[in-house]
């Protein structure tokens, strides 16, 4: 599977790049930095209690996700473009206090310099993305972004994060078998922003981006989760 997707990530850099050279298409490199949020949905199955219980466990959880495209001028305001690469998104649970026992005496927790003091969960999707767009230019400089990605989930992770008294933290990352994963997702995608460097050779972006899945994370889990990624796309183009 992986070396499938190497080859086709390869495959589709090289098409790109002889696209590039024509005068209508530029190539282009981007990253996005981002809070990927786990928005949660119930099937009906569950209690709302329980539902409302997670929402308060998880919170957002820093994510990068980065890819290469190619865009085709249409004309002086539109433009298509499509490209591909990684997506990391999933959540993460609020750091919560650990206590292994009481004292009978104080009633205070028992306090053990080699018990961890609070823990974390975080929870990893690593996904192949295709994003596909139409972007509209407002004069030279300004643009409004908005598509569909294909997400092609590759693998899960949970690591979980202990944390002591002397500041020292205590990391396990394992893969995640907790449900079954749904492998083809598709996400819609929408961002505003400007070009702030245009030369002959080179163009600078940036716009904040946002882009929510449409499918929940897993195949057939009562409680599912729909990855919501906000965040600043910036890169390259050439």
């Amino acid at each position: 599977m992986k070396l499938t997707i190497a080859i086709l990530i390869l495959t589709l850099f090289t098409w790109i790049n002889g696209l590039s050279q024509e005068n209508k298409f530029e190539l282009g490199f981007g990253v996005f930095p981002n809070l990927a949020f786990a928005i949660q949905t119930n099937d009906g199955s569950i209690a709302n209690e329980i539902l409302v219980g997670y929402q308060g466990m998880e919170i957002a959880k820093p994510s990068i996700s980065s890819n290469i495209f190619v865009e085709y001028r249409i004309n002086k305001n539109s433009i298509l473009g499509l490209g591909m690469g990684y997506q990391n998104n999933g959540s993460r649970t609020k750091k919560t206090d650990l206590v292994f026992g009481i004292d009978p005496i104080t009633g205070n927790p028992i306090s053990d310099p080699s018990f961890p003091t609070h823990a974390r969960f975080v929870y990893t999707h690593h996904n192949i993305e295709i994003p596909l767009y139409y972007k509209y230019m407002f004069g030279d400089q300004f643009f409004v972004l908005i598509g569909t990605s294909s997400v092609i989930n590759i693998s899960n992770t949970q690591t979980s994060i202990q944390y002591f008294t002397d500041d020292s933290k205590e990391k396990n990352t394992e893969e995640d078998s907790s449900t079954e994963f749904r492998r083809y997702n598709f996400s819609g995608n929408i961002g505003f922003g400007l070009d702030y460097l245009n030369t002959d050779k080179l163009s600078l972006f940036v716009f904040p981006y946002l882009q929510y899945g449409f499918l929940g994370v897993s195949k057939s889990a009562s409680l599912n989760r729909n990855f919501l990624s906000i965040g600043i796309s910036t890169g390259i183009r050439f």
